[in-house]
């Protein structure tokens, strides 16, 4: 027998969280899944986003979740899976193709120049052996790069009238300009995130902190070495 998801929510979800969400009437929710695909390795278990929203459409005041992901035009068939899954659950989402820049292979790709600085010539000898091994190999390191700070901050401005409050799942400090407009206009915010992932800019405007690993109530899957983000398999 399934159990309903409002017993979940009331059973191990922390009661100001549901405090704070039944005190709004509309809530939109906007979830960096690329974000939040980092949040895994802080919390030791992976989530399957159609419970994430599974859950947030079982509060009535959640009207509307906007999910952010990217499409990878290099494993298309598993992206475009995963991408199927997200708009079966009623959510919208917001795609574009991912990028993937290469980098070189210098002191910049391990260490900031501050960092280096910090270093014995011992230690930065070794540093450059290592790069010039890597070098020598030929290896190209190309990483994806799919960022929707833009697309967010319009869509959260354009729905600033239609919402009493929102949920943001993301710790990124640049999404902090449309989140001061909200709080000028007099709309509630809560940041959902997890320890360390969220800057403290997001701190100082929010009105509520959602810890997710304590608000989050679908299935974790104790796996470390498989990232769902890239294989949309989980």
């Amino acid at each position: 027998m399934d159990i309903p998801q409002k017993i979940f929510n009331t059973s191990i979800v922390r009661k100001d969280y549901l405090e704070w969400i039944s005190k709004e009437t509309s809530i939109f929710a906007y979830l960096d899944l690329t974000n939040m695909f980092h949040w895994q390795d802080v919390l030791g278990w992976r989530f399957r986003m159609e419970d994430v929203i599974k859950q947030l459409f079982s509060f009535s005041n959640i009207k509307e979740i906007k999910v952010y992901y990217g499409l990878n035009e290099r494993d298309q068939k598993n992206s475009e899976a995963f991408h199927r899954r997200i708009k079966m659950t009623g959510a919208i989402l917001k795609t574009k193709s991912m990028k993937f820049i290469s980098k070189n292979i210098n002191e910049g790709l391990f260490f900031q120049r501050r960092t280096m600085t910090l270093f014995d010539s011992g230690v930065k000898k070794k540093i450059y052996e290592l790069m010039d091994e890597l070098n020598k190999s030929g290896i190209i390191i190309k990483e994806p790069k799919c960022n929707f700070d833009v697309e967010m901050t319009m869509d959260i401005l354009d729905d600033m009238e239609k919402v009493t409050g929102i949920i943001l799942f993301s710790g990124d400090s640049d999404l902090l300009a449309p989140l001061e407009r909200l709080k000028i206009k007099g709309k509630k915010i809560s940041i959902v995130g997890v320890r360390g992932k969220v800057a403290g800019e997001l701190h100082a405007v929010k009105d509520k902190y959602i810890d997710f690993g304590k608000f989050y109530t679908g299935k974790r899957i104790y796996m470390k070495s498989e990232n769902p983000a890239l294989s949309g398999t989980a």
